[in-house]
This record gives structure tokens, sequence and C-alpha cells, in this order.
């Protein structure tokens, strides 16, 4: 796994995209940073999506975020949210000081323009960590405060 090329990326900005295709182990990235917490997505909208369901957030997945106590809120398949609640995660993240650590795949890019413009107006940085080859792991900071 080569996520573990950039993990120190985590610790300087306030919100991370983890990019990368399918079987890329984002996700398993993603549970690592748990370190010994129990492994909880705060989000995770794949199997709803991929039946056709609604993959808005719920209040209570709000609820239940704003109240788990762990240092960041992880967020599986974020290409598969709405842009609304793309933007309230920010909020909430600065809201409850905790880092937004979200994956998605290259879909994404549709909805990065008002991402980004959310997170520079919220004066937040964001780093983008994408899995480029078999051996190339790059980030990139999109937004620094």
């Amino acid at each position: 796994m080569l996520w573990y090329k950039v993990a120190y990326q985590l610790t300087l900005h306030d919100i991370s995209l983890i990019v990368g295709p399918n079987r890329t182990e984002k996700t398993k990235f993603l549970y690592e940073q748990y370190q010994g917490q129990p492994f909880v997505l705060d989000v995770s909208k794949a199997k709803i999506a991929y039946c056709g369901g609604d993959t808005r957030i719920t209040d209570e997945e709000w609820t239940e975020m704003s109240e788990r106590d762990c240092p960041f809120i992880g967020v599986d398949d974020a290409h598969l949210l709405t842009p609304p609640d793309l933007l309230k995660l920010v909020d909430m993240a600065m809201e409850t000081k905790k880092r937004l650590y979200m994956t998605c795949n290259e879909t994404f890019v549709a909805q990065l323009p008002e991402l980004l413009s959310h997170v520079k107006m919220r004066r937040r940085s964001l780093v983008k960590l994408e899995r480029l080859t078999d051996t190339d792991v790059c980030a990139w900071t999109l937004a620094d405060v």
C-alpha cells in the first residue's frame, strides 16, 4: 500500500481528499487513521447509491457525527454526496474542530470548484492525496490558510 507515503499530509491540513480508482485501498488507509479507536465511517453511501437510493446525509447521521468522540470525520465515497452535504461537512468539521477525511474517485472533479470556494471562504486548508499509478502517490495543496 502506497498511501503511507503521504499520511503526514493528514496532519497538515483541515480537509483531505483521498482520491483514486476503486480497489486502491483508500478505505483501508482511512481505517488506519483510527489508531485503536473503534472504526466507524461517519458517512458511507455506496450501497444506497448503487441501489438508486437517496444519498443525502440524514439528520440522525449529522447528530451522530457531531457527537462522536473522534478527532476527524470519516467520509467514504464522497463523490456520491450532494453538493449541499459536502459544504455542510466542511462547516461541521470547522464547528466541531475536527479534521475532515474524504475518500472519493476521479468523478469528484465536478464538485471540486464549489467545494474549493467554500473551503477558502471558511479559511480552511485542503489537500488532495491521489494514487496516480501502482507506484506513485502524490499530494497537492488545493487551499491553504
